[in-house]
């Protein structure tokens, strides 16, 4: 199964509380991207700042000792890790939000073709012979 496949089928079988869950954390996400504050924090300042400086730590001659250095690359892995975690949230919420889209053209396009039999197990059309 590829890694696109498992994506869907997590998004498939996610609950509604999760679903909107999903789309809840997006939105904030994004609604705190667009905020001067965030910008001058963040952006600025942790994402860009401090990811300079620790490097720079790393071949400090004061910050040769094992676990200064052990600590220094954690960090250094954890802006990473933040924001992979922040763009993975707005991917997942934007993934469930064009499910829900796709779920309710389906909806729709049932609503307009009543005469289709649905499988009550996978909800999928069940197509018909047109001879029958």
């Amino acid at each position: 199964m590829t890694k696109v496949n498992k994506v869907e089928e997590n998004i498939m079988n996610m609950t509604t509380e999760q679903g909107d869950k999903a789309l809840l954390l997006r939105d904030t996400i994004i609604e705190l991207f667009q905020d001067p504050k965030y910008k001058i924090v963040f952006e600025e300042g942790y994402f860009k700042d401090e990811a300079m400086r620790l490097p720079l730590a790393l071949v400090d001659n004061e910050m040769q000792d094992e676990i200064e250095q052990r600590i220094i690359r954690e960090k250094i892995a954890g802006i990473g890790h933040l924001h992979v975690y922040l763009n993975s949230a707005i991917t997942l919420g934007n993934q469930v939000q064009f499910s829900l889209e796709a779920m309710e053209r389906e909806k729709v396009d049932a609503e307009n073709n009543k005469d289709v039999e649905f499988d009550e197990l996978s909800g999928e059309p069940i197509l018909k012979d047109e001879e029958a």
